[in-house]
Order: structure tokens, then sequence, then C-alpha cells
């Protein structure tokens, strides 16, 4: 954890000024045509989201303040309709609030048990790490979490198979290992992949690994072993919602010692009504050195 305890009142004005600004790129078609012939291509849609704090830290030299958390833009959207775009950029990104190339893939919708996806994207391990943050339901990722992903901005270049079939739902990447807007340092590539049962309408059990190699330092050409491995359980109900992951990683070190680290969390809500909810999060992070 953080040498410097500081707290991050995480009051979120527009938690989600999810401000969605849906500019249809639509041709105006006739209203005699059918419904086929009104789909017109491309259907791309402008929209983004906006997320500003309030931080109290305890920290010296560091004064009450406003931020904004995240700032986000973007064009996605079908070019035909087996294949579709996602382009966003984030004009303000934690944790320096620097401009960063968000999402920039192409997905090809080939069969139910088979899509594919090309480019910098959102990796799939875990409930948290693949999903928008804007959908997160208590605003921003866990500490846990964010501490035990090897990848910036959780996403990476590369390609990224999925489907579902009944109950059974996968997803499996083949990337750089480097993370996001980063160049590739060496041949090696990482893999990884979720896959994920549904137990009941509600409830989902899932599964995740990642096998890749890193630079332990940036300046040596000599890279190491990592691997992560990760369980997780969803369930989606109403009123009462839960979700928890937990994660345990692996990182070998030049010196041939290795460092371990493991956590995760657990949320519970409650829904008063479509525009009310309650949210508490637990959770826990324990890093560690193991010698040889």
């Amino acid at each position: 954890m953080s040498n410097s305890r500081s707290v991050s009142i995480f009051i979120v004005f527009s938690s989600l000024l999810v401000f969605i600004l849906i500019v249809q790129f639509e041709s105006v078609v006739a209203q005699s045509v059918t419904d086929e012939q009104k789909r017109a291509f491309p259907s791309l849609k402008f929209g983004g989201f906006l997320q500003q704090q309030f931080i109290a830290d305890d920290a010296p030299n560091s004064p009450a303040r406003f931020a904004i958390h995240r700032a986000r833009v973007g064009v996605v959207g079908d070019i035909t309709d087996r294949i579709s775009i996602n382009l966003v950029g984030g004009y303000a990104e934690p944790p320096n609030n620097t401009p960063r190339l968000v999402n920039a893939f192409i997905d090809f919708d080939i069969d139910p048990l088979l899509q594919i996806r090309t480019g910098q994207f959102l990796l799939p391990f875990g409930l948290e790490g693949p999903q928008p943050i804007f959908l997160n339901p208590s605003i921003e990722r866990s500490n846990a979490i964010r501490r035990l992903s090897t990848f910036t901005m959780f996403r990476d270049v590369g390609i990224r198979v999925s489907g579902r079939h009944s109950i059974v739902n996968y997803a499996v990447a083949f990337v750089n290992g480097e993370g996001a807007n980063q160049t590739e340092q060496f041949d090696p590539k990482d893999l990884m992949g979720r896959v994920g049962v549904n137990l009941a309408d509600n409830f989902e059990l899932g599964i995740s690994g990642h096998l890749g190699q890193y630079r332990p330092n940036s300046s040596l050409d000599n890279h190491e072993a990592r691997y992560k491995v990760g369980a997780d359980v969803n369930y989606k109900g109403n009123p009462v919602f839960l979700r928890s992951e937990y994660i345990f990683r692996q990182d070998e070190l030049s010196t041939g010692n290795s460092r371990e680290m493991h956590g995760g969390y657990l949320l519970g809500g409650y829904k008063f009504s479509e525009n009310l909810e309650a949210i508490a999060r637990y959770e826990y992070y324990d890093p560690k050195y193991i010698s040889r």
C-alpha cells in the first residue's frame, strides 16, 4: 500500500455525468422503404462522459481540491452489419490527467460462438477489468484490482476472440504485454482469458488466467515470467446485487526471487429505485516477496 496515507473522498458530482451526446450520422431514409433498408451504413455515434471528484488529502502540501478524473469522447458504431468500430480518446486520464488513446479497435461479428476484436481494447480478465468504467457500480475500480493489474488502463494491443453458447461465455486475448499506448519491447506475447458460466439468469461464476513475460528493468534486455489467476462471482439481483473478485499474481524477478501479490473485494448494493441505490465495498491487497 502507499506510504502516504491519504483519503480520497470520491465525491463524484458527475460521478457519471455521462452526457452521451448521441449524434447520429445515419443517412436519411424515405418512409416507404423497408426496415432492412432503413438500417443504413455506416451508422456512427459520437459520445463521451465526464467524471469529476473532490479530494481531501492529509499528505503535506496537498490542499483539498476539485479535479477532473476522466474526460473522454469518441466515435462508436457499425460500418456494416458484421463490422463495428470503437475509437475513444481521453482528454484527461488518471493518474496524471494526461491525454491518452483509450480505445481503438474493430469488431468482427462472425457468429455467436466467434467474435473477433483487434486493436487496443480492455483485456478479458475478471469482472472490473474488462467492464467500461462508466458501467462500474462504484464509479472506480477497487484499489486491489488496480494494483494487481499488469496493464496500463487495463488495456493492451492485440487480438481477442470471444463467444457464447448456452450458459457458457468465453474471451481469450493474445496481446503485446506492454499495456495501452506502449511500444512492444520483445518478442514473447501475453495470453489471457476468462470463462464464465451463468448458473441462473442473474448469477454468474467466472475464472481468469494470464501468462506472460515482462522486463523487470527497462534499461536491461532480459525478461522474466509472470502469471495471474482469478475467480469472480456476480449476482445482478433487484433490489440486492453482489459481486466479488479474488486475484493471485506472481512476478519472477531478475534477482532469482519472486514477488507474489493477492487481493480482491466484495461489493454489495441495494436499489431503492431506478435512480437511487446504496453501495458498499470491502477490499484488501497483500504484496510480499519470496526468496528462493
